[in-house]
């Protein structure tokens, strides 16, 4: 997070940040015209990923939340998310709190595959790393007492 206060304030690092892909960020520079997405349906699908937390735990934000996240009304939240459904980028999960219903769940498992689909058809010339280098260990010294070999 130090990076991260870095570039844009404390205040801003510490309400978190989420973890989108570059690949859905551009998304649309990948698909045909008719197949891409509207800024709303882009919207929504990006505060969807910020609000996915656990791999296996889909994000449940209500239809409310999104819409007011996205600047849209609710009936154009429930359009987008009718729309991003009927293409197959989620799945709409129905959720309960005992007896009463809660807001859905969306499953961004077909997100994920689409985005890999992509990924595969345009590879990056320039990947990121994405794995952190070791750091090298220091050395330690066996005392004379010590019974392991420590190389």
């Amino acid at each position: 997070m130090a990076e991260m206060g870095e570039n844009w304030g404390r205040r801003v690092a510490q309400r978190g940040f989420a973890q989108v892909p570059n690949y859905l960020l551009l998304m649309n520079q990948f698909l045909e015209e008719d197949s891409r997405l509207s800024s709303t349906e882009m919207l929504i699908l990006i505060q969807l990923v910020g609000a996915w937390w656990k791999k296996d735990e889909a994000p449940f934000p209500s239809l409310k939340t999104l819409a007011v996240r996205a600047g849209v009304s609710d009936r154009q939240a429930q359009r987008a998310v009718t729309s991003l459904e009927g293409a197959g980028y989620l799945k709409r999960e129905k959720r309960k709190r005992g007896r009463l219903i809660a807001s859905n769940a969306y499953n961004l498992g077909p997100l994920v595959e689409r985005l890999r689909e992509i990924a595969m058809a345009f590879p990056n010339d320039a990947p990121r790393r994405i794995t952190r280098k070791a750091k090298a260990l220091p050395r330690l010294r066996a005392s004379p007492r010590a019974n392991v070999a420590l190389d």
